[in-house]
């Protein structure tokens, strides 16, 4: 895609189209692009909300709005990935969430032929590594932000997940 600081070429706005397109048949709330320099995040209804990166040294450009119904089209600052919301308990049961922070492929294992991060039992801390989430071929390591015990895994290796979608339950250490 262009720069933000250049237009759109025609073939960007077909592309962009496509992609809001794909979007609203699919059952995701949102997608989040980077390419280069260029940022596109991609929504039905309202928005998460982002919270943007401690400021770098290199100057950037200010946020372009491309309205496109049914969906919006926006550039945005990229969200830190952490496992959000892991201190709010659930109602039924006592047990906190650890959900997606972004949407991916979600990952049990750091490869194939090893074990899970995580088993259901198996004590976590704040800094235990849960899963692996890979976006475009990226992979970004889930922490658990919580201490306690895994009481239930709720997504399946290898499986496309959502933003905030709860991936594992975990009974709080006392």
């Amino acid at each position: 895609m262009s720069g933000l600081f250049y237009p759109l070429s025609d073939d960007d706005v077909r592309q962009i189209a496509l992609l809001v397109e794909t979007l609203d048949k699919s059952s995701l709330d949102f997608l989040e692009l980077e390419l280069g320099d260029t940022k596109l995040t991609i929504g039905k209804g309202e928005m998460p909300v982002v919270t943007a990166r401690a400021a770098s040294s290199r100057p950037t450009a200010p946020p372009q709005q491309f309205p496109v119904a049914p969906a919006t089209v926006s550039a945005a600052a990229p969200r830190p990935v952490t496992a959000v919301d892991a201190a709010a308990p659930t109602e039924d049961d006592g047990t906190l969430v650890i959900v997606a922070p972004i949407m991916g492929r979600f990952y049990a294992k750091p490869d194939p032929a090893s074990a899970p991060f995580v088993l259901v039992g198996s004590e976590v801390t704040e800094d235990t590594t849960v899963a692996l989430i890979e976006v475009m071929k990226v992979f970004n390591a889930v922490r658990a932000d919580v201490r306690g015990v895994i009481a239930e895994i709720c997504v399946q290796d290898t499986e496309i997940i959502e933003y905030g979608q709860v991936m594992f339950r975990v009974r709080p250490a006392e």
